[in-house]
């Protein structure tokens, strides 16, 4: 099953722009692209229109998926990175072998494209029977709250 996602890359030259395009084509098993020239009063540049293959097709394949690039605005991108801080931080604390122990990335990236998903919808998301991330839901759950917060407070840049 085909997905889709777009991206728009300014004629400005803004670096995060190709940087995002590019770490996307990198971790997906792109089928096609289609751009379109866009100029309309300050918008100029080129819409990329990508077709790829779906997560569970990647990991059949052995692809590794980038699940920030995934991620559809600058928002839940800050809010991924400041789980991914805290969950490798958490993981240090509890002297697990990795961050992955905690939860992996995919859960991350769901987590921050729900803003008001529960503890239990995090203990349930899938793939999570062979980590432990549901005996860490609440401490994630109550960092992404923290983070909320400061995000509505102005305290995240976006």
């Amino acid at each position: 099953m085909s997905l889709f996602q777009s991206f728009f890359i300014s004629a400005s030259g803004d670096r995060n722009q190709c940087d995002d395009l590019n770490a996307f084509m990198k971790s997906h098993v792109i089928v096609r692209t289609v751009e379109n020239l866009v100029s309309s009063g300050q918008n100029c540049g080129i819409q990329i229109l990508v077709e790829y293959k779906n997560s569970d097709e990647n990991e059949k394949s052995g692809k590794r998926v980038d699940w920030r690039s995934s991620l559809k605005t600058d928002e839940q991108k800050t809010l991924f990175d400041g789980l991914k801080e805290f969950r490798a931080k958490f993981a240090k604390e509890k002297k697990l072998v990795g961050a992955y122990m905690v939860c992996k990335d995919e859960h991350l990236a769901t987590i921050v494209q729900k803003p008001e998903i529960t503890v239990e919808e995090i203990k349930a998301l899938p793939h999570a029977n062979n980590i432990m991330l549901k005996d860490f839901a609440e401490d994630i759950f109550n960092e992404f709250q923290r983070l909320l917060k400061k995000d509505e407070a102005g305290e995240i840049p976006f």
